[in-house]
């Protein structure tokens, strides 16, 4: 069984390595032709007229210049908070990844760019995504991960291999070509076949394009990667080692598509097969002609010299003058000679160039005319016509925007969908390997992990059992989703019940000004909805909750609606006959005015008839007194006690005077404390 085992294995690997060997033959002018244009465009001949290199760095800014603003909504605009939660985290996470600079990493927006630039070039370009983590393996303990991430990898265009097919989604395998060194064999391989492998400093097959700086004086070894669909696992072939697969490995990825890869960004679309083909080739017969025109114009140039021959009797009289500065004569003993041969310009005779003028501008004339041609074919033209000047109307420059974008945006939206399907990837092996607390970590979303939450609804229930009064923090908590439900819904799900996109032209270079133009339309929006549906609600045609459903659906449309559709979910109903209500509580405030108002005047007057009867009182006390006296004073007026009644008397009216007196001040003291009250 082990023998059969093994032949069964040698014929497969037969296979694969004839399979990968048509896969060269199939691109092989496509390689040729790859290697030829990296040439012109670095380069490395001589080129008198670099059209290839003006239009590439002319196309690379138009095509994708910023990394991409990833917006992750939910599929159907309804109320779904769980689905809100999971777009938003899922959002977070791709921001994440892709701004983070991971160092030993390709950073997401230099790996986007070098396949539109390998795009540009030779036809093709091809990005790789990965998962990287730091395991720690303690001698005694669970191994546990430090840290992981998801980042990408720009891989080299003549060094990917695919299965025959006519469509992406029937491509039936991928092959990466790798070179790889003893240790790096080790750490992937079974160290006895490592042992087997013959590690070489130079390429083993010269015709075959490859990276010669990149290999270096290392020794390595040709190592092929393939991705198998059929069965969905990773092996390892190497061409020196034809007894066994290097290694097999099962699907590590768990993707939905299996490859670790989107369909290669390629700006020439092809029906017939999948063999890129490079934009160059569609102008190559232009840029020759215009590199022939440019030769002629230089040959043609270098012949326009001011050249002639004078008088031999002038001798070096006429070098002299040649020689001088301007402004300077120079005195001659031949005067007679050249009176005679009617004056200097008649003893020099210059050679003519008037032809050879006119020729090179019509080689300039043919030189502009061959790179319209090429910008037209490239659509560079279209960038040229949406030229504008500050000067310009605002008219002017739309309509000159709207040219420049019009063939361009064919090549935009491939770029974009391009980095599109690259974050799907990202995103669904974040979805499928990280771990709640990296979630948790990455996107700083306060969400529980599923053993917080499984603690905190513990601790309300013994809480409950209790008799005791429950924590609001661990009520919030309880009442709050899991990551382990978050990572339910995306691992399950998958792109089922949201939905990614990119935001228009985030690729590409925009002004400052789209997000103020975004909330500018939003506002737009919320005060012609407001000012046609609150007459509406006031006379009862249509109920509150009608209206707030219309307002959350206008919201979730915009990017930043999520951060207010919480707030605009707690708006309550107004009250029932509301005007009437808050208009008799204007009369019910103002009746309790006046009725105040009335009770101080009420207090105030009674006070000061109490005044009033208290004088009275007095005076008439004092009257009594008085007539008292004047009886007793006359009847004893030779008695010794008269000055007593005197004392008396005046004693008597000392008391009366500051009863009177503290009646007076406890009545200020009402009136004072009466008007702090109003």
């Amino acid at each position: 069984m082990r023998r059969s085992a093994e032949k069964e294995n040698m014929e497969e690997i037969r296979t694969w390595l004839e399979e990968i060997n048509s896969a060269k033959k199939r691109e092989k002018d496509f390689f040729k032709d790859g290697e030829k244009i990296l040439k012109i465009y670095d380069a490395d001949q001589n080129t008198p007229f670099n059209i290839l290199y003006s239009n590439t760095e002319t196309m690379l800014p138009a095509l994708y210049s910023e990394n991409p603003r990833p917006v992750i909504q939910r599929r159907f605009k309804d109320d779904d908070p769980l689905g809100k939660v999971v777009s938003q985290a899922a959002q977070r996470m791709l921001e994440y990844l892709i701004d983070t600079d991971e160092g030993e990493y390709d950073q997401f927006g230099e790996s986007v760019e070098d396949a539109v630039l390998d795009g540009l070039l030779p036809g093709r370009g091809v990005t790789s995504v990965k998962y990287e983590a730091d395991i720690n393996e303690p001698e005694d303990g669970v191994p546990s991960v430090d840290y992981e991430t998801v980042c990408t990898d720009s891989r080299v265009w003549n060094r990917v291999y695919f299965g025959y097919a006519k469509k992406w989604t029937k491509v039936p395998w991928i092959a990466y070509e790798e070179y790889l060194d003893k240790g790096e064999c080790e750490k992937l391989f079974d160290k006895k076949i490592v042992n087997e492998l013959k590690f070489t400093e130079g390429e083993e097959d010269e015709d075959e394009i490859k990276d010669n700086e990149e290999k270096g004086k290392r020794k390595t070894v040709l190592v092929y990667q393939i991705w198998d669909k059929s069965d969905r696992k990773i092996k390892y072939v190497c061409p020196q080692y034809k007894d066994n697969y290097l290694k097999v490995d099962d699907d590590p990825l768990e993707l939905s598509g299996f490859f670790n890869m989107p369909e290669p960004l390629k700006f020439v679309k092809k029906s017939k097969n999948m063999v890129p083909t490079s934009p160059y080739k569609m102008y190559e017969n232009q840029a020759e002609e215009l590199n022939r025109i440019q030769r002629r114009l230089n040959r043609v140039i270098e012949a326009i010299k001011a050249r002639g021959a004078y008088d031999g009797q002038l001798g070096e009289e006429i070098e002299n003058i040649l020689k001088e500065d301007d402004n300077a004569l120079v005195p001659t003993s031949k005067g007679a000679t050249l009176a005679a041969q009617g004056g200097l310009d008649r003893a020099i005779w210059m050679l003519p160039i008037e032809k050879l003028i006119v020729v090179a501008q019509q080689l300039i004339q043919a030189r502009e005319s061959a790179k319209r041609v090429i910008y037209e074919i490239t659509g560079i033209s279209d960038i040229i016509r949406g030229q504008s000047m500050a000067s310009e109307t605002l008219g002017a420059q739309q309509i000159k925007q709207a040219w420049g974008t019009m063939r361009l945006k064919r090549l935009q939206k491939r770029v974009q969908q391009y980095a599109l399907d690259t974050m799907r990837i990202m995103l669904e092996i974040a979805s499928t390997k990280f771990s709640e607390t990296s979630w948790k970590q990455m996107t700083s979303l306060p969400f529980p992990t599923t053993e917080e939450k499984q603690k905190a609804m513990q601790m309300l229930q013994m809480t409950q059992q209790q008799g005791m009064q429950p924590d609001p923090t661990l009520m919030q908590i309880a009442q709050m989703p899991s990551w382990g439900e978050i990572l339910g819904v995306l691992r399950n799900d998958k792109f089922r019940s949201y939905r990614i996109d990119i935001e228009t032209n985030s690729t590409l270079d925009v002004e400052a000004t789209e997000d103020k133009q975004l909330v500018a339309e939003f506002m737009n929006a919320m005060a012609q909805f407001m000012n046609g549906v609150t007459p509406l609600v006031e006379r009862g045609a249509m109920s509150f909750e009608v209206a707030k459903s219309m307002m959350l659906s206008i919201v979730r449309r915009y990017r930043f609606g999520r951060e207010v559709e919480d707030h605009l979910k707690q708006m309550q109903p107004p009250q029932p006959g509301g005007q009437e209500a808050q208009k008799l509580q204007q009369e019910r405030q103002k009746f309790e005015q006046e009725k105040r108002k009335a009770e101080q005047d009420l207090d105030t007057r009674h006070n000061q008839l109490q005044v009033e009867e208290a004088n009275f009182n007095f005076e008439k006390q004092l009257a009594q007194i008085e007539q008292k006296h004047r009886e007793e004073l006359a009847a004893a007026k030779q008695a010794t006690q008269g000055e007593k009644l005197k004392a008396d008397f005046q004693s008597m009216l000392d008391k009366h005077t500051l009863k009177v007196q503290s009646m007076l001040d406890k009545q200020a003291a009402r009136m004072q404390k009466s008007k702090q009250v109003a």
